[in-house]
């Protein structure tokens, strides 16, 4: 019981330093900071991707009274600006819904004692509009991903337990990445592009080639351990190959 218990939480931690890698060092991941001006700190956060089907809101967090500012965005060669009204916790500004796929490129215009604070200095941030995901559709995709990568992780674990287990747990990882590949994969993509009641996608913007790969490559690793071949060498690839292609998945 207590070894179980051990690889289980190690599994559990080797996933989360997984995931958490993957999340910050994603292209995708969202600029943010925070500066000083005259002693109070402005905090901001520069979106690279939205999902919705309202406009986009971009807040600025600061106790600064008289600060000003605006947004610059650049839309099909055009450059717009709106500027940032005065909330209780800050500024804040919208930026006008996109259909998904469409993007913009963007940029914060800071004011205050005249001074320019630009942000991102002497660049612009690229902001990508996607449909809205039912937060439920989200939730299993997030539960079956990291299950998935979690079951792979303990399998490759099995390993220190004389495989008393493996096989049953590769069975349950195949089953986790097979319903997320085949059923919740293609749901959320059809959010995510704003298929549903509008158009039929074609069918390679619903699957995920990485996701295919991975549970095909467990189909295959599961035959193999239930005919009892290649124990060692099998685990060890289904592990790695399973972590490799998770990091390059796209970002929830």
């Amino acid at each position: 019981m207590k070894n179980q218990f051990i690889l289980w939480f190690s599994a559990l931690v080797i996933t989360f330093l997984i995931g958490y890698i993957k999340t910050i060092t994603n292209a995708n991941y969202p600029v943010t900071s925070t500066f000083g001006i005259e002693g109070k700190k402005v905090s901001y956060k520069l979106d690279k991707i939205f999902y919705g089907n309202t406009s986009y809101k971009n807040i600025i967090i600061s106790d600064i009274k008289n600060l000003k500012g605006k947004v610059a965005w650049v839309e099909s060669g055009k450059l717009n600006q709106k500027r940032f009204t005065e909330t209780d916790r800050g500024l804040e500004c919208e930026i006008p819904a996109l259909d998904p796929g469409e993007q913009i490129k963007y940029k914060i215009l800071l004011f205050y004692n005249e001074k320019t604070y630009e942000i991102p200095k002497d660049d612009f941030i690229t902001l990508t509009f996607w449909g809205k995901i039912p937060t439920a559709v989200n939730i299993l995709y997030f539960i079956f991903l990291h299950g998935g990568l979690l079951l792979s992780i303990r399998c490759g674990l099995e390993l220190f337990n004389n495989n008393k287990n493996l096989k049953k747990i590769a069975f349950i990882t195949t089953t986790f990445f097979l319903i997320l590949t085949i059923a919740l994969s293609p749901l959320r993509n059809s959010y995510r592009i704003g298929a549903i009641n509008n158009f039929v996608p074609p069918i390679f913007e619903l699957f995920e080639p990485l996701l295919i790969i991975i549970t095909l490559s467990w189909i295959t690793g599961t035959i193999f351990l239930f005919i009892k071949k290649y124990y060692l060498s099998v685990t060890i690839f289904l592990l790695i190959a399973t972590a490799l292609l998770f990091s390059f998945l796209p970002t929830i």
